[in-house]
């Protein structure tokens, strides 16, 4: 049941932060919107893991809202409308776990050192079926981190990816794709996100 639990309680806080701001305080056709990455990935044979992540930088964000009308949606903030997103861009991924396959109620062993620092990541920009990639592309930071669990009230081990990216008028009608691999080239996850 813990792996159940765990990611029960992984997806519900994935929605509260990106999925709740959509829809909290909506007024007519305005809908505050966010940005970000969710889902599980196999790392190895029987090494399950959840992945998040959050897409700044913040300030964008904050007050961006698609606004819809019958000439279509637009997006806009408190300056107007908004059409590319910032030429500099972050990711902060997070990837929790092992998950415990056996769904037995028995203490994880943390991922492995090697396998997590050799990880590589691929971003590209998606509108409609074609694929581009990025200009500029960059793993900042890679370490080992602990997150609480809501759902036992101890703590998650995991670890924390910073990244960033840039690049120029790209609409924000463009998704966002993001390719975990293995250091052989293996995907392990592509993971999507769009306003």
């Amino acid at each position: 049941m813990r792996r159940k639990q765990l990611t029960a309680c992984l997806f519900f806080a994935a929605a509260v932060l990106l999925l709740i701001p959509s829809f909290a305080g909506t007024k007519g056709k305005n809908h505050p919107r966010s940005m970000g990455f969710g889902g599980t990935a196999e790392l190895g044979e029987n090494l399950h893991v959840v992945v998040l992540g959050a897409i700044g930088p913040p300030a964008f964000f904050r007050s961006l809202q698609s606004v819809d009308s019958s000439a279509g949606t637009t997006f806009q903030n408190e300056a107007g409308e908004v059409r590319f997103f910032p030429e500099h861009m972050t990711i902060t991924l997070r990837i929790l776990g092992p998950l415990d396959h056996t769904e037995r109620s028995v203490p994880l062993k943390k991922l492995d050192h090697d396998l997590m620092e050799s990880l590589r990541f691929k971003i590209r920009w998606k509108r409609g079926m074609r694929m581009r990639p990025v200009k500029e592309f960059r793993l900042l930071a890679a370490s080992e981190s602990s997150f609480a669990d809501l759902d036992n009230f101890g703590l998650i081990r995991g670890w924390t990816y910073e990244m960033v990216l840039e690049d120029s008028e790209v609409p924000v009608t463009d998704h966002l794709v993001l390719y975990i691999s293995s250091p052989e080239d293996k995907v392990l996850a592509r993971l999507s996100a769009f306003l």
